[in-house]
C-alpha cells in the first residue's frame, strides 16, 4: 500500500503483507485537517478532494469505510461493539460444526419454558416459536473477550485480530496513539502483524523512535515532506 498526500512529492510505503508505518505531521493545522479529511471519508462524508489516499498494490484506491478501520482511543476502543458482535455471530454459524438436533431440543425446551409462563394479567404473551443459533448466542451474551486490565498492547491485539478476522479489514490507522507504546512493545507490534500479514499506519504529531524495519513520511512545520524508509 502507498500513503498519497495532495500537495506532496513523496508517499509512504505500508507493507500490505505485515508492517508499520508511520506518517508524522508536525504542523498543528494540517494535522488537522489530515485526520478530518481522513474521518470523513471514513464516515462516507461526500467530499471530491480528498487530502489522503491511500492505494494497494494494484494501484486502486482503499474504500475507508470498508477497508480501513480507524482507532483514536486504544483504551475506549469496544471490543464488544455492534458491528463486532454481528460479524462474531455470523462467523460463529458459518464456521462451527452445529449438532441441529441439540439446537431442535434447546428450541423446544426454551418453547416449553415460555409456554408456562403465567403472568397473572389477562393479557396475552408473545414470543418467537422458532429460535435460532443467533439467537441462543444473544441470551447467553456471546461476545469477545474484553481485556480488563489496563494493558495497551494486549486491547490493540485484540483490535488487530477483529479487525482482520472478523470485519475483513485491510489496514488499522492508529490515530496519536504511538507515544503509549515503549520500544519494545513497538517491535513486539511489529513482530505481531509481520507474522498475521497485517498492516498498522500510525498518524502522529512527531515520532522520537523509529524502528528499524518502519517507513516513515514526516512533514514539517514548514509543510516541508521527507521520507525514511527501512
Amino acid at each position: 500500500m502507498n500513503i498519497s498526500i495532495s500537495g506532496f512529492d513523496n508517499t509512504l510505503f505500508i507493507p500490505s503483507d505485515g508492517g508499520i508505518a508511520t506518517l508524522v505531521i508536525c504542523n498543528d493545522l494540517f494535522f488537522r485537517r489530515v485526520v478530518e479529511d481522513i474521518l470523513d471519508a471514513y464516515t462516507k462524508k461526500e467530499g471530491n478532494n480528498r487530502t489522503v489516499v491511500i492505494y494497494d498494490s494494484n494501484h486502486d484506491p482503499l474504500n475507508f469505510a470498508k477497508d480501513i478501520l480507524i482507532v483514536t482511543d486504544i483504551y475506549s476502543y469496544d471490543l464488544a461493539n455492534r458491528t463486532i458482535t454481528a460479524a462474531l455471530y455470523k462467523n460463529i454459524q458459518d464456521n462451527s460444526d452445529i449438532d441441529m438436533a441439540k439446537l431442535a431440543q434447546i428450541e423446544a425446551d426454551i418453547l416449553d419454558v415460555l409456554s408456562a409462563i403465567n403472568t397473572n394479567s389477562s393479557q396475552s404473551i408473545n414470543y418467537q416459536t422458532e429460535i435460532s443459533i443467533n439467537d441462543l448466542l444473544k441470551m447467553a451474551h456471546v461476545g469477545l473477550e474484553a481485556n480488563t486490565g489496563n494493558n495497551y498492547l494486549d486491547k490493540l491485539y485484540g483490535i488487530i485480530d477483529s479487525a482482520q478476522q472478523l470485519l475483513s479489514k485491510r489496514l488499522v490507522i492508529l490515530i496519536n496513539q504511538r507515544q503509549l507504546l515503549s520500544h519494545c512493545e513497538l517491535q513486539a507490534l511489529l513482530q505481531y502483524v509481520q507474522n498475521n500479514h497485517f498492516s498498522v499506519l500510525f498518524i502522529e504529531k512527531n515520532c522520537k523512535d523509529k524502528l528499524n524495519e518502519e517507513n516513515i513520511l514526516a512533514i514539517d512545520d514548514d509543510l516541508y515532506d521527507f521520507s525514511t524508509n527501512s
